[in-house]
C-alpha cells in the first residue's frame, strides 16, 4: 500500500528540518575554524554539502518556494541565536523584530501554498 501524501509530506519536512540544523552547525563551524588548519576548514564545507543533500530530498515533495524560504529563514534565525549564545553577538531589539518578521513571512508563505496539490519533482501528484 503506498504511503499517504500526509505521511510522505511529514517525512520530507523532517529532511528539511535536518537540512536546517546541519546548515546552522556548518555556519557556526565556519566561525569556529577561522584560524584552524586548512584541513579542518573543510568540515563546514562538508556539512554544507550534507545540508544541500537533505534539502534536495525535501524538495521532492515540498514546494520550492516554501522549502527554500523555510530553509533560509530558519537558518538565519537559528544562526542569530547560536551567534548570540556561543559567540556573544548582540541581539538588539531591531534584530529581534527583523527575525520575527522573517518567521512571520515563512508562516504566511507556507499557509499560502498549504492548499496547493502536492507534486513531485516530475510534476506528478504525490
Amino acid at each position: 500500500m503506498p504511503a499517504s501524501p500526509v505521511c510522505n509530506m511529514s517525512s520530507h519536512w523532517f529532511f528539511l528540518l535536518a537540512a536546517i540544523a546541519v546548515e546552522i552547525v556548518a555556519t557556526a563551524a565556519l566561525k569556529s575554524v577561522v584560524s584552524a588548519p586548512w584541513l579542518v576548514a573543510f568540515l563546514p564545507l562538508a556539512l554544507i554539502g550534507l545540508s544541500f543533500a537533505l534539502l534536495s530530498i525535501a524538495l521532492r515533495v515540498i514546494p520550492l518556494a516554501v522549502a527554500y524560504a523555510v530553509w533560509e529563514g530558519l537558518g538565519i534565525v537559528g544562526i542569530a541565536v547560536v551567534g548570540h549564545l556561543l559567540f556573544g553577538e548582540h541581539l538588539t531589539a531591531e534584530r529581534i523584530v527583523a527575525l520575527a518578521a522573517i518567521l512571520a513571512g515563512i508562516l504566511l508563505l507556507e499557509r499560502g501554498v498549504g492548499d496547493a496539490p502536492v507534486r513531485t519533482a516530475q510534476g506528478r501528484p504525490a
